[in-house]
């Protein structure tokens, strides 16, 4: 095979994938069932991985969506040890980048991905770490996001500054929190005022625990008009 016919093959392949990770969600608003959408994402990902991983890498520079972002991230962490440290640095900041600009929601799913599946190497914890620290309110992620916060600091070893480790591992212990979104969250346990200071989805939560009429709810943790 000639060098230039490779080079055109190769082409083909990065642009197929790309074009893949830009549009493919796996969700049924595809021509293909369900199933067979997902087993060709998930093949085209281990093709690209296994034969051009630059290419796979910087992919997360592009507008691929969040989906196949976070398999593309999964996928580099768990073959780390295919890659030289030097490409392992740029794969890092890759990831970083990526992560910043990822819902946080996501963001969490995948790390409880890559604890489930034991990828646990001083890169992975380093990225971790460096996403929890970059968090603008860690209080509110600690709130709404409070499972998945749990398994990143566990996962990565990292030890929660102030009231937040106290919050995270045993919250009902402390008598009062001073940070408010923290104390508000322990108030809607006694309290039914207390939760239309929450978030949406964690007052939602403590409306059912306190048998709050659906209506009533609604109407009361809706915006000012």
């Amino acid at each position: 095979m000639s060098e230039t016919f490779a080079d055109l093959i190769a082409c083909e392949d990065a642009l197929m994938f790309v074009n893949a990770a830009i549009t493919s969600t796996g969700q049924r608003e595809f021509h293909h069932a369900p199933g067979d959408q997902r087993l060709s994402l998930g093949f085209l990902h281990d093709y690209t991985l296994e034969n051009y991983r630059e290419v796979y890498a910087a992919a997360l520079a592009l507008d691929v969506n969040d989906h196949n972002a976070a398999i593309i991230i999964r996928n580099l962490l768990v073959r780390s040890a295919d890659a030289d440290a030097e490409r392992r640095r740029l794969e890092g900041r890759l990831i970083a980048r990526r992560l910043e600009l990822m819902p946080r929601q996501r963001v969490y799913r995948l790390f409880r991905e890559l604890r489930r599946l034991k990828v646990n190497n001083r890169r992975t914890r380093a990225i971790i770490r460096g996403w929890l620290e970059a968090r603008a309110d860690p209080a509110f992620d600690a709130v709404k996001y409070r499972n998945g916060v749990k398994t990143a600091v566990r996962h990565a070893h990292v030890q929660p500054g102030g009231e937040l480790r106290g919050f995270l591992f045993d919250p009902l212990a402390a008598k009062s929190y001073e940070t408010p979104i923290l104390d508000q969250w322990r108030r809607a346990h006694y309290e039914k005022g207390a939760l239309y200071e929450l978030p949406y989805t964690v007052a939602e939560g403590f409306a059912a625990k306190h048998r709050v009429p659906r209506e009533v709810f609604l109407e009361r943790i809706a915006p000012p008009a």
